[in-house]
């Protein structure tokens, strides 16, 4: 029978860990942005042979799910790397622990996760950058303006505002996937749930707690992007119009 009063006891338990699962996406969108955006860079500057890696990179982080990415980042990852592990494992002989050179389970959760949604940032990235007029760099680059001086003030404007939709999509499933962590012994949403349910088998109130904490959290975070990015545009549509004269090839004003 659903108990309100088992929600009740336990929700500030499950809530607890949500500090773990906030703290899980931050770092792996850091670092997720921070390398999606070298990957971009890569491949629109079509650098020789890293090109090519990033590509390979990209098709990779999209085609592994993540929660096969957990399990050999946290028990795969260090066996392939105990100087006896792996080989050992192959060909016979006296293996070493593979203990000392396995990760922390959040330091596993936040690789996986940077390596896996780097590939889907950088893809929004690139997007964004072509999104911008071609002839809008060439104007920039005829009339002297520096590469910085353009990606600040042409292009990462107009870019960040047609990037901004899909950024706030692919941080979302970010966040959503992090309910996968405690598959590794992360103590997060889903593990207190656990925790609290297995205590008199309420996991469906424990499973309801959590959804609606998820869905709280995504609702928060897509509203707030959303609204920077209706604050972006109307900025950038703002500066545009003040830096492009109204007037007519004969030099009296036009209305729009």
């Amino acid at each position: 029978m659903f108990s309100l009063a088992f929600i009740r006891d336990n929700f500030t338990f499950i809530l607890s860990a949500l500090p773990v699962t906030l703290t899980i996406t931050l770092l792996s969108l850091l670092f997720s942005t921070l390398l999606g955006a070298a990957l971009a860079w890569a491949i629109i500057r079509q650098v020789p042979g890293v090109q090519w890696l990033a590509r390979v990179f990209l098709s990779f982080g999209r085609s592994v799910p993540v929660l096969v990415m957990l399990y050999f980042f946290f028990y795969v990852w260090p066996w392939i790397i105990t100087p006896r592990g792996f080989a050992a494992g192959l060909f016979g002989g006296p293996q070493d622990t593979m203990y000392r050179y396995k990760l922390s389970p959040l330091a596993a959760a936040v690789t996986v996760l940077s390596l896996i949604f780097s590939a889907y940032f950088a893809e929004t990235f690139r997007a964004g950058w072509n999104a911008v007029d071609k002839g809008q760099r060439e104007a920039a680059w005829s009339i002297g303006l520096s590469g910085f001086t353009q990606f600040r003030r042409i292009i990462f404007p107009q870019a960040a505002v047609s990037a901004l939709p899909n950024f706030t999509s692919v941080l979302i499933d970010l966040i959503k996937d992090t309910s996968l962590v405690y598959t590794i012994t992360v103590v997060d949403l889903m593990a207190k749930a656990n925790i609290a349910a297995a205590r008199g088998f309420h996991f469906v109130e424990a499973y309801c707690v959590v959804l609606v904490i998820y869905i709280v959290l995504c609702l928060a975070i897509a509203r707030a992007l959303r609204s920077a990015e209706r604050f972006l545009s109307a900025r950038w549509q703002g500066n545009a119009e003040k830096s492009v004269s109204r007037l007519s090839f004969w030099g009296r004003y036009f209305e729009k």
